[in-house]
């Protein structure tokens, strides 16, 4: 062993006997904490002298590192304070302003930059962090770095500002005369008792979605694992399905059926939800206006309803899913299928004798799961304010 590697392993057993470590360029530091101001003004003189030197080129960041024995990073750092702030960082000032959106080392967002990071996002909510440096920049000057603007969105307001899934509305939502619709429709639930109305929709249901989800790459092989799946897990099947929370009746009913909906099939499943006793006389029914709710055999099921059953039947405006709580329903059931495991499935599945269709039954077991409890959390979701009080 050289006369420099034992020099290096006693300063390793030292360093190790201390709580610290050596780092690749022959330097102590102690594990989760920063350096002090004293190492911090070395690198930064250090820099200083480099750049004199190397101009008009950059300094080297990793000999500036070896001759202070920090790593590239901690230079890094240091050259990026001087560059936004024209000064080294004391560790106080920087343990001060933790809490506040910062740049390279300290507090860079003063309330003009908050104000035009608010306006970009008002502007396009969909930019990227870079898009937001770049015309920060150019509106104020301000240079600082992606994760300042993450911790702006993220900490800075009373809601987490993440990206999240957009709302996506086709462009005929905002008609006039669907305004006027969507105006009449809420004006009508809020004058109804929430407990008698009640909310019906269909699902197509396929058996891939209980087996399309992620799967992590072998990293031994690199190869992307195969799921063994239900042999007729392509078929499609469809369910009907309403919704209240009037406890007298179960929160949701629904039927599933083999292949699509129509017409016929979908009276066939008001007439079974009326005789389970779901749908019971002077309820509200609300039906989004698509052709086999309306059209073919449908087309007086509205009086129908009416002058048999004492059922009123209203129209969802158009272009409003958004205002149907069955449809949170079916989002829930979606994410369940995707949580069950596959392995602790096959054995069900198997011990029940069941080797097909089997999304049907775990759509049974997960829909026959949801209470009013659940249901009631839909409709305030969807009416907050309007069926239901908040």
């Amino acid at each position: 062993m050289s006369q420099s590697s034992c020099v290096r392993s006693e300063r390793e057993a030292f360093a190790a006997s201390q709580g610290a470590s050596i780092n690749a360029n022959n330097g102590i530091y102690v594990n989760g904490q920063s350096y002090g101001l004293a190492k911090k003004l070395e690198v930064a003189a250090a820099l200083r002298g480099e750049e004199r030197r190397a101009y008009p080129q950059s300094p080297s960041i990793n000999a500036i590192a070896q001759k202070c024995q920090c790593s590239w990073s901690f230079v890094e750092k240091i050259r990026l304070e001087l560059l936004h702030h024209g000064r080294v960082i004391p560790p106080s000032e920087i343990i001060k302003n933790r809490d506040g959106p910062r740049g390279a080392g300290s507090k860079s967002l003063n309330e003009f930059d908050r104000f035009v990071l608010l306006q970009l996002y008002l502007e396009e909510p969909s930019r990227s962090l870079s898009n937001y440096v770049h015309w920060l920049h150019e509106y104020t000057g301000t240079v600082v770095s992606r994760s300042t603007i993450s911790r702006f969105f993220l900490t800075s307001f009373e809601y987490r500002a993440g990206f999240v899934k957009c709302n996506l509305y086709p462009q005929d939502k905002f008609r006039p005369t669907n305004h006027a619709k969507a105006y009449e429709y809420i004006y009508m639930l809020s004058h109804i008792a929430p407990e008698r109305v009640k909310f019906g929709d269909e699902k197509s249901l396929k058996g891939q979605e209980l087996y399309n989800r992620d799967v992590r790459r072998n990293p031994i092989t690199n190869e992307v694992p195969a799921i063994v799946t239900d042999s007729n897990f392509r078929n499609t099947h469809s369910i009907t399905g309403f919704c209240g929370i009037d406890r007298r009746t179960n929160p949701i009913w629904y039927r599933i059926h083999r292949g699509t909906n129509d017409s016929e099939q979908f009276k066939s499943d008001i007439e079974a939800a009326i005789i389970d006793g779901f749908l019971r006389c002077r309820d509200v029914l609300v039906l989004d206006n698509v052709a086999y709710h309306s059209g073919k055999c449908n087309k007086i099921l509205e009086r129908w309803l009416w002058k048999r059953f004492a059922i009123f039947v209203i129209w969802l405006p158009t272009r409003s899913p958004e205002w149907n709580p069955i449809e949170l329903a079916w989002n829930y059931l979606v994410q369940k299928l995707g949580t069950y495991p596959l392995c602790v499935l096959r054995e069900e599945m198997r011990s029940r004798g069941i080797s097909t269709d089997v999304v049907a039954y775990v759509a049974k077991d997960i829909l026959d799961g949801i209470s009013h409890d659940l249901i009631a959390k839909f409709y305030r979701h969807c009416f907050k304010g309007v069926l239901i009080d908040e």
